[in-house]
């Protein structure tokens, strides 16, 4: 599929503004302050070229370093596993490569982590877990910290730990529900990885956070995989009693520093506040672009602000992919790994008529059930003519179908979201 212009410069725009990450990650490139556990003999062989080569003196080889003499002999007689800053330190004294070290790592930090190094995202499975850690879960802002993922469906955090293994190596992991949802937590090596490949610390609402760059530059089997999996945590399928069908995708923005004018703001309620200055989630937009690029049309919608007991502001920002012929190229291309949406999602199609218009009789139907609105408003909605098209069995989103052809006509014309009027 041909992409339009400016959606195609957009794509172009996002693509250079969004940070560079790396997508290879040795051991040297993770959090300095990580323990390592090395293959006795090669440990013990490094520092003690780096002992020899001081002549002995371990506190001018400390001093040099600036390595604790004590770290340097306890390392030396095994006693103790290197923080990565030292392992660096001493192997680049000794003119030692770094490469060489890395398939005679065999534990990463203080926890029973047998890392499979490098690890390397740039794949089907590293776009999904970044998309799941983007999602669902949560880097400590401490390179320390513990990351933690945290859904409701049980199912997604055994794909995630499966996953995480293919890519990081072996480690132990726990599942549980701490009474509202499941906690998984992952050793803080993956944090750290994760980091570097793209996902932010802390909370990821007061970030331009942005889709990995790699990703929007990938392969399309990487870009529905990460697409997937987003869907598949953050998204739901829209099919209701009216007949509307949608697959929607929310995320949010912490805008409390932006100092906007939302003095009307009641705690603990979601309003509906139009400010032109709110500003919109680079990370939906990035999806919304994302799914642009795979010939499924996808709009994306303010929601509207929230205000916490604690005076925290949040905007809340929607994609929708509502066109019938964009639904199922969704089903087609991305879909969902969770049973129960695939299924809604399988339903909402089905429903479908394959009945259609005869030529040209849609818009006249259309026009026919509007004018009497129109003539005593002064304007009609979207709803009013998708109401119509389910009373005579057709598809509520097929309004929206039927509105593009009028308004390109000329006929009607959209006077903000939603909301219609006549021309003639």
């Amino acid at each position: 599929m041909e992409l339009d212009k400016d959606i195609k410069q957009k794509l172009k725009d996002y693509t250079n503004k969004a940070p560079q990450v790396k997508t290879v990650i040795h051991w040297w490139d993770l959090y300095k302050g990580h323990y390592i556990k090395l293959k006795p003999d090669l440990q013990k062989q490094i520092f003690k070229k780096a002992i020899k080569k001081a002549g002995g003196h371990f506190a001018w080889l400390g001093e040099k370093l600036k390595i604790s003499r004590r770290t340097i002999a306890e390392c030396w007689k095994l006693k103790r596993n290197p923080q990565i800053s030292t392992l660096i330190k001493v192997a680049t004294f000794i003119n030692f490569p770094l490469s060489k070290i890395e398939k005679n790592v065999i534990q990463l930090s203080k926890s029973k982590f047998k890392p499979n190094l490098p690890f390397k995202f740039h794949n089907p499975e590293g776009a999904e877990i970044r998309a799941a850690f983007l999602s669902d879960g949560h880097l400590s802002k401490y390179p320390e910290g513990i990351p933690q993922y945290l859904a409701s469906e049980y199912f997604l955090h055994k794909r995630l730990i499966k996953l995480c293994k293919s890519i990081f190596g072996d480690f132990n992991v726990h599942t549980y529900f701490d009474g509202k949802t499941y906690v998984t937590k992952f050793p803080s090596g993956i944090g750290s990885a994760l980091e570097i490949a793209g996902v932010p610390r802390g909370d990821k609402r007061i970030y331009k956070t942005s889709v990995p760059r790699d990703i929007l530059t990938g392969s399309k089997e990487i870009q529905t995989a990460y697409l997937r999996r987003v869907f598949d945590d953050e998204g739901d399928v829209c099919f209701d009693k009216h007949g509307k069908r949608a697959v929607r995708l929310t995320r949010s923005i912490d805008i409390t520093s932006k100092k906007l004018n939302l003095n009307l703001l009641k705690p603990g309620k979601w309003m509906s506040i139009n400010n032109s200055a709110i500003p919109i989630n680079t990370l939906l937009l990035g999806e919304q672009l994302l799914l642009y690029k795979l010939g499924i049309d996808a709009r994306i919608y303010y929601e509207g602000v929230y205000k916490s007991q604690k005076d925290k502001i949040t905007a809340k920002w929607r994609i929708q992919v509502g066109q019938q012929d964009s639904l199922r190229k969704f089903a087609g291309i991305i879909a969902f790994n969770l049973k129960s949406k695939l299924k809604k999602l399988s339903d909402a199609l089905k429903s479908y008529k394959v009945k259609e218009f005869p030529n040209g009789e849609a818009e006249k139907f259309a026009i026919k059930v509007l004018n009497p609105i129109y003539k005593k408003r002064g304007y009609f909605f979207f709803g009013d003519l998708g109401k119509e098209l389910v009373k005579i069995s057709r598809g509520y989103d097929l309004a929206g179908y039927y509105l593009k052809i009028l308004t390109e006509e000329r006929i009607v014309k959209k006077v903000k979201r939603g909301k219609y009027v006549f021309l003639n």
